[in-house]
Protein backbone atom coordinates (compact mmCIF):
# COMPACT_ATOMS: atom_id res chain seq x y z
CA UNK A 1 0.00 0.00 0.00
CA UNK A 2 0.83 3.62 -0.67
CA UNK A 3 -0.03 6.10 1.72
CA UNK A 4 0.70 9.72 2.22
CA UNK A 5 -0.06 13.47 3.63
CA UNK A 6 -1.90 16.03 1.04
CA UNK A 7 -2.98 19.84 1.02
CA UNK A 8 -6.32 20.35 -1.28
CA UNK A 9 -8.42 23.69 -0.84
CA UNK A 10 -6.30 24.69 2.35
CA UNK A 11 -7.33 21.10 3.94
CA UNK A 12 -4.34 19.15 5.27
CA UNK A 13 -5.29 15.01 5.22
CA UNK A 14 -3.75 11.55 5.44
CA UNK A 15 -4.73 9.24 2.71
CA UNK A 16 -4.19 5.91 1.11
CA UNK A 17 -2.94 5.90 -2.97
CA UNK A 18 -4.37 3.28 -4.87
CA UNK A 19 -3.86 3.75 -8.67
CA UNK A 20 -4.52 7.31 -9.46
CA UNK A 21 -6.36 8.20 -6.15
CA UNK A 22 -6.20 8.80 -2.91
CA UNK A 23 -8.91 7.79 -0.24
CA UNK A 24 -8.87 10.46 2.45
CA UNK A 25 -8.05 8.39 5.90
CA UNK A 26 -9.70 9.39 9.30
CA UNK A 27 -6.39 9.58 10.97
CA UNK A 28 -2.75 9.71 10.39
CA UNK A 29 -2.39 6.23 8.57
CA UNK A 30 0.33 5.53 11.34
CA UNK A 31 -2.26 4.87 13.55
CA UNK A 32 -5.03 3.79 11.64
CA UNK A 33 -6.25 3.68 8.30
CA UNK A 34 -9.81 3.87 8.07
CA UNK A 35 -11.38 5.92 5.18
CA UNK A 36 -13.60 8.89 5.51
CA UNK A 37 -14.89 7.71 2.15
CA UNK A 38 -13.99 11.04 0.49
CA UNK A 39 -11.71 10.54 -2.90
CA UNK A 40 -9.68 12.99 -4.68
CA UNK A 41 -7.56 13.06 -8.15
CA UNK A 42 -3.23 12.74 -7.35
CA UNK A 43 -3.05 14.93 -10.39
CA UNK A 44 -5.69 17.91 -8.53
CA UNK A 45 -4.03 17.89 -4.20
CA UNK A 46 -0.53 19.02 -3.39
CA UNK A 47 1.58 16.36 -2.23
CA UNK A 48 2.99 17.18 1.04
CA UNK A 49 5.95 15.34 2.72
CA UNK A 50 4.38 12.29 3.84
CA UNK A 51 5.51 12.32 7.84
CA UNK A 52 6.02 15.23 10.34
CA UNK A 53 9.31 13.27 12.32
CA UNK A 54 9.86 13.91 15.74
CA UNK A 55 13.35 13.34 14.59
CA UNK A 56 15.44 12.42 11.51
CA UNK A 57 19.02 10.32 11.30
CA UNK A 58 21.05 9.79 8.30
CA UNK A 59 23.76 7.23 8.02
CA UNK A 60 27.05 8.63 7.10
CA UNK A 61 29.39 6.21 4.70
CA UNK A 62 27.18 3.43 3.87
CA UNK A 63 27.82 1.89 0.63
CA UNK A 64 31.45 1.07 0.18
CA UNK A 65 31.74 2.85 -3.56
CA UNK A 66 30.85 6.23 -1.40
CA UNK A 67 34.21 5.25 1.02
CA UNK A 68 36.36 6.69 -1.36
CA UNK A 69 39.41 5.21 -0.34
CA UNK A 70 38.20 4.95 3.41
CA UNK A 71 38.03 1.93 5.89
CA UNK A 72 34.34 0.95 6.37
CA UNK A 73 33.43 2.12 9.73
CA UNK A 74 33.60 0.02 12.02
CA UNK A 75 29.74 0.38 13.51
CA UNK A 76 26.65 2.37 12.09
CA UNK A 77 27.62 6.16 11.42
CA UNK A 78 24.42 8.20 11.94
CA UNK A 79 23.47 11.73 12.07
CA UNK A 80 21.27 13.87 13.21
CA UNK A 81 19.25 15.97 10.02
CA UNK A 82 16.72 18.85 11.33
CA UNK A 83 13.01 18.71 11.44
CA UNK A 84 13.11 21.86 9.80
CA UNK A 85 14.34 21.07 6.61
CA UNK A 86 12.03 18.70 5.44
CA UNK A 87 10.40 19.50 1.87
CA UNK A 88 8.39 17.02 -0.05
CA UNK A 89 7.96 16.10 -3.87
CA UNK A 90 7.62 19.03 -6.35
CA UNK A 91 9.04 21.44 -3.11
CA UNK A 92 11.96 23.42 -4.14
CA UNK A 93 15.24 22.63 -3.05
CA UNK A 94 17.07 26.31 -2.15
CA UNK A 95 20.60 26.37 -3.27
CA UNK A 96 22.70 28.33 -1.00
CA UNK A 97 24.34 31.56 -2.88
CA UNK A 98 27.19 30.94 -0.19
CA UNK A 99 28.10 28.07 -0.56
CA UNK A 100 30.61 26.63 -3.63
CA UNK A 101 29.40 22.70 -3.78
CA UNK A 102 25.68 21.19 -3.17
CA UNK A 103 25.33 17.44 -3.87
CA UNK A 104 22.16 15.10 -4.16
CA UNK A 105 21.89 11.89 -2.38
CA UNK A 106 19.50 9.50 -3.32
CA UNK A 107 18.59 7.36 -0.47
CA UNK A 108 16.00 5.04 0.74
CA UNK A 109 14.26 6.18 3.76
CA UNK A 110 12.72 4.01 6.78
CA UNK A 111 9.59 5.49 8.31
CA UNK A 112 9.29 4.01 12.33
CA UNK A 113 5.49 2.96 12.98
CA UNK A 114 5.84 2.22 16.53
CA UNK A 115 8.07 3.50 19.65
CA UNK A 116 10.95 1.58 19.75
CA UNK A 117 14.06 0.98 22.47
CA UNK A 118 16.47 -1.87 22.80
CA UNK A 119 15.42 -3.24 19.33
CA UNK A 120 17.19 -6.55 18.35
CA UNK A 121 18.51 -6.93 14.96
CA UNK A 122 15.55 -9.87 14.49
CA UNK A 123 12.53 -7.77 15.38
CA UNK A 124 13.59 -4.49 13.16
CA UNK A 125 11.81 -4.99 10.72
CA UNK A 126 8.52 -5.31 13.64
CA UNK A 127 8.70 -1.55 14.36
CA UNK A 128 9.20 0.01 10.49
CA UNK A 129 6.00 0.89 9.23
CA UNK A 130 7.34 1.83 5.57
CA UNK A 131 9.91 3.30 3.07
CA UNK A 132 10.23 6.76 1.45
CA UNK A 133 12.44 8.32 -1.30
CA UNK A 134 14.89 10.41 0.16
CA UNK A 135 17.32 13.50 -0.51
CA UNK A 136 20.16 13.90 1.62
CA UNK A 137 21.29 16.82 0.04
CA UNK A 138 25.02 18.21 1.20
CA UNK A 139 26.59 21.49 0.82
CA UNK A 140 29.91 19.95 0.59
CA UNK A 141 32.83 22.78 1.08
CA UNK A 142 30.68 23.64 4.87
CA UNK A 143 30.70 19.55 5.28
CA UNK A 144 34.71 19.72 5.12
CA UNK A 145 34.91 23.15 6.11
CA UNK A 146 33.27 23.64 9.42
CA UNK A 147 33.43 21.30 13.00
CA UNK A 148 29.74 19.76 12.53
CA UNK A 149 27.20 19.30 9.54
CA UNK A 150 24.98 21.04 11.11
CA UNK A 151 24.12 23.64 8.04
CA UNK A 152 25.79 21.05 5.64
CA UNK A 153 22.99 18.62 6.22
CA UNK A 154 20.44 20.98 7.85
CA UNK A 155 19.64 23.99 5.98
CA UNK A 156 16.37 24.92 4.79
CA UNK A 157 15.23 22.54 1.92
CA UNK A 158 18.40 20.37 2.20
CA UNK A 159 15.45 17.10 3.47
CA UNK A 160 13.12 16.02 0.55
CA UNK A 161 11.42 13.09 1.42
CA UNK A 162 8.15 11.25 -0.33
CA UNK A 163 6.06 10.88 -2.50
CA UNK A 164 4.25 8.38 -0.41
CA UNK A 165 5.20 5.68 2.02
CA UNK A 166 5.66 2.29 0.85
CA UNK A 167 5.31 -0.90 3.00
CA UNK A 168 4.84 -4.16 2.28
CA UNK A 169 8.08 -4.45 -0.03
CA UNK A 170 11.44 -6.16 0.65
CA UNK A 171 13.95 -3.09 1.70
CA UNK A 172 17.06 -5.13 1.08
CA UNK A 173 17.19 -5.47 -2.66
CA UNK A 174 15.88 -2.20 -4.32
CA UNK A 175 17.77 -0.84 -7.25
CA UNK A 176 18.07 3.10 -6.61
CA UNK A 177 19.02 5.76 -9.03
CA UNK A 178 20.08 9.29 -8.60
CA UNK A 179 19.09 11.05 -11.88
CA UNK A 180 19.76 15.12 -12.52
CA UNK A 181 18.55 16.81 -15.66
CA UNK A 182 17.51 12.86 -17.34
CA UNK A 183 21.13 11.88 -16.29
CA UNK A 184 21.82 8.91 -14.19
CA UNK A 185 24.24 10.04 -11.53
CA UNK A 186 23.96 7.63 -8.75
CA UNK A 187 23.30 3.92 -9.19
CA UNK A 188 23.34 1.11 -6.40
CA UNK A 189 21.41 -1.71 -4.88
CA UNK A 190 19.99 -1.50 -1.38
CA UNK A 191 22.16 -4.71 -1.00
CA UNK A 192 24.93 -3.00 -1.13
CA UNK A 193 24.69 -1.52 2.29
CA UNK A 194 27.60 -2.12 4.64
CA UNK A 195 25.07 -1.67 7.65
CA UNK A 196 21.60 -3.69 6.99
CA UNK A 197 18.70 -1.50 7.94
CA UNK A 198 18.06 -4.11 10.69
CA UNK A 199 21.67 -3.66 12.40
CA UNK A 200 21.20 0.32 12.07
CA UNK A 201 17.80 -0.06 14.04
CA UNK A 202 19.05 -2.32 16.89
CA UNK A 203 22.46 0.66 16.93
CA UNK A 204 20.15 3.46 16.81
CA UNK A 205 17.61 2.44 19.79
CA UNK A 206 20.07 1.31 22.01
CA UNK A 207 21.17 4.76 22.60
CA UNK A 208 18.15 6.78 21.38
CA UNK A 209 14.06 5.81 21.45
CA UNK A 210 12.82 5.85 17.93
CA UNK A 211 9.08 7.26 17.49
CA UNK A 212 6.53 6.88 15.74
CA UNK A 213 7.19 9.20 12.46
CA UNK A 214 10.93 9.55 12.87
CA UNK A 215 13.02 8.56 10.17
CA UNK A 216 16.13 6.84 8.68
CA UNK A 217 18.09 7.51 5.96
CA UNK A 218 20.16 4.37 5.00
CA UNK A 219 22.78 6.21 3.20
CA UNK A 220 24.40 6.94 -0.15
CA UNK A 221 26.41 4.92 -2.85
CA UNK A 222 29.33 6.41 -5.14
CA UNK A 223 29.77 9.99 -6.35
CA UNK A 224 26.84 12.20 -5.59
CA UNK A 225 25.46 14.91 -8.20
CA UNK A 226 26.37 17.98 -7.59
CA UNK A 227 23.54 20.38 -8.04
CA UNK A 228 23.16 24.22 -9.16
CA UNK A 229 19.90 26.64 -9.54
CA UNK A 230 17.45 25.30 -12.42
CA UNK A 231 18.78 21.53 -12.01
CA UNK A 232 15.83 19.11 -12.05
CA UNK A 233 16.81 16.16 -8.96
CA UNK A 234 15.25 12.95 -9.01
CA UNK A 235 15.40 9.66 -6.51
CA UNK A 236 14.19 7.37 -8.12
CA UNK A 237 13.73 4.00 -5.79
CA UNK A 238 12.30 0.67 -7.22
CA UNK A 239 9.09 -0.58 -5.63
CA UNK A 240 8.79 3.22 -4.20
CA UNK A 241 8.45 5.96 -6.04
CA UNK A 242 9.92 8.88 -7.67
CA UNK A 243 10.44 11.88 -5.65
CA UNK A 244 11.29 14.98 -7.83
CA UNK A 245 12.51 18.32 -6.42
CA UNK A 246 13.75 21.62 -8.62
CA UNK A 247 16.50 23.69 -7.45
CA UNK A 248 16.71 27.33 -7.07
Amino acid sequence: MKFGRFNFEEKFFYGAVENNKVYELEDNFLLGQKKTGKEFDSDLIKILPPVVPNKMLALAKNYGSHLQGENPPKQPEPFFKTTSSLIGHNDNIEIPVDSKKVDAESELVAVIGQKAKNVPAENAFDVIFGYTCGNDVSARDWQKGDKSWWRAKSSDTFSPIGPYIVNEIDPENLEINGIVNNEVVQKCNTSEMIWSIPKTIEFISKYVTLEVGDCIFTGTSGTAGQIKSGDEVIVDIENVGRLINRCI
